[in-house]
């Protein structure tokens, strides 16, 4: 079930970027060339904070395209085209080497270093500034904490085990690394976020753009434990921060149809109940996407014939497409050339890779409730919302205006066969099939899908569970031989 392979070159690559590529915080904040801001005279005001908090997530941008490419081509979102340089083809047939740039996580580490250099520093601006107060330098502090919690959380998850920076350091360590496993690592994030939200929804919380939220963030990391009851929780509670329990990230018809686009372009700062945290890409900064060169302007890779068919194989309530799919994610420069169309819609020149949305905690939070054994919840959650349900559940009533997500998008209601609901067990496995099956239509080539297909295969433990997905992408019986061996 693990690529024991590619995990062991993640750890070794590691443990060598940590050493000789992370990198201090000061140096993004420059003035001019040959002029460097150092924390004693940076850290006086809210607005050097902001500035921190942005520079903090910079090394994102590098790896971020990275982490999409790998995810599309691991799995059965992406498949190389004959453009393709080696190091993709290698990621397309599970056989990573070493030299492979695109598996480099440096940039996750540099990511750590900064942003535990800004909570060193954060405390120096309640000291120049009497407007910054305590509730505000604990909302920052916490969304600092929040944003290296799920840089660790997905270096965990992508290689394993991860290279743990002791006591906030905000430069090279002089020893080795310490290499902390997944599952040891998760308990320890968890605990070090808790301190720093608010489950009190009365009580106003400051939403930091940008930046993921917390509440939703420990939830997939119980959900990644299978601690189901505590997942769903803190997931459900994630939807309800924005300080007033009526006012919380939906999945309604504001982003339908021509809207939908309104998601990937532009969207940083937008304060929406759709969008959670970005990583924003502005070509006319020379901030360049490569996904778009990737995907277009090189046409290196290409949606899989497996995600194409299945946005094909969608039976819609009204229209004729799903249209999150073909058109919208997906469309060809002729009809041999399907192209992932997702980076380059609107004003292609600015265009975000998504860290978190609502669609994406909904679908978490239905995969929970799921395995509580709540059928209706989850249903209700991947169909057409609440309001479809025969009376609406008391924790749900603000939900009222949630749509479901494939209400969202138009489509038929997902339907139980009636030999299936009459067996628990097998209700449990079917609608949790369902609810993976509409991630990858829902979240297609936003890098969700390799860690919803690792984390259903450990939980089932289910070796053949990756290989069955992922093989019917390729035509050659060679190569689905020796990738799904891989897999196994």
């Amino acid at each position: 079930m693990k690529n024991k392979l590619i995990t062991h070159i993640f750890i070794i690559i590691a443990s060598l970027t940590i050493i000789f590529t992370c990198y201090s915080c000061d140096d993004i904040f420059e003035q001019k060339a040959g002029s460097r801001i150092t924390p004693e005279n940076h850290y006086s005001d809210s607005i050097d904070i902001d500035l921190s908090l942005r520079g903090a997530m910079t090394p994102l941008t590098e790896v971020m395209p990275n982490l999409v490419l790998i995810d599309g081509l691991f799995t059965d979102m992406m498949d190389v085209t004959s453009n393709a340089d080696s190091y993709m083809e290698e990621l397309n047939e599970h056989t990573v080497s070493i030299s492979n740039p695109y598996i480099n996580p440096a940039a996750f580490y540099k990511t750590i270093i900064n942003l535990n250099e800004v909570l060193k520093n954060i405390d120096r601006v309640q000291v120049s500034d009497p407007n910054v107060n305590d509730f505000y330098i604990r909302a920052y502090k916490g969304a600092l904490i929040g944003l290296r919690t799920w840089v660790y959380f997905t270096l965990s998850k992508l290689y394993g085990e991860v290279a743990w920076i002791e006591d906030n350091l905000e430069e090279l360590p002089t020893t080795d690394p310490v290499y902390i496993q997944k599952n040891a690592l998760l308990d320890t994030l968890i605990n070090q976020l808790k301190p720093y939200i608010q489950t009190n929804n009365k009580i106003l919380e400051i939403r930091v753009q940008k930046y993921p939220n917390n509440k939703a963030l420990i939830g997939e990391m119980y959900l990644e434990q299978d601690r189901y009851d505590s997942a769903a929780y803190y997931l459900k509670l994630g939807m309800e921060s924005h300080g007033n329990e009526k006012l919380i990230y939906k999945v309604t018809n504001e982003y339908e149809k021509e809207r939908w686009q309104d998601i990937f372009t532009n969207s940083e700062g937008m304060d929406n109940s759709e969008i959670i945290s970005v990583i924003p890409f502005d070509l006319t900064e020379g901030q360049t996407n490569p996904l778009f060169t990737w995907s277009f302007t090189q046409y290196a890779i290409k949606p899989s014939n497996s995600i194409i068919d299945l946005f094909l194989a969608q039976t819609p309530l009204k229209g004729d497409i799903d249209y999150r799919g073909i058109g919208t994610s997906i469309d060809t420069l002729s009809p041999q050339m399907p192209f992932i169309k997702k980076y380059i819609l609107g004003d292609y020149r600015k265009n975000n890779i998504i860290l978190s949305r609502a669609g994406d905690i909904h679908l978490l939070l239905a995969e929970a409730v799921n395995r509580l054994g709540d059928t209706e919840t989850a249903l209700a959650l991947l169909n057409h919302g609440f309001n479809a349900m025969s009376k609406t559940p008391l924790a749900y009533r603000y939900w009222v205006e949630n749509v479901g997500i494939r209400g969202r998008a138009y489509l038929k209601k997902r339907t139980i066969p009636k030999e299936i609901n009459e067996d628990p067990d097998q209700l449990m496995i079917f609608i949790e099939d369902l609810i993976i099956e509409e991630r990858a239509l829902e979240l297609a080539f936003e890098g969700k899908r390799w860690f919803d297909l690792t984390r259903i295969a450990r939980r089932r433990n289910d070796v053949n569970y990756i290989a069955n997905i992922v093989t019917p992408k390729y035509s050659d019986q060679a190569k689905i031989s020796k990738v799904s061996n891989i897999l196994k």
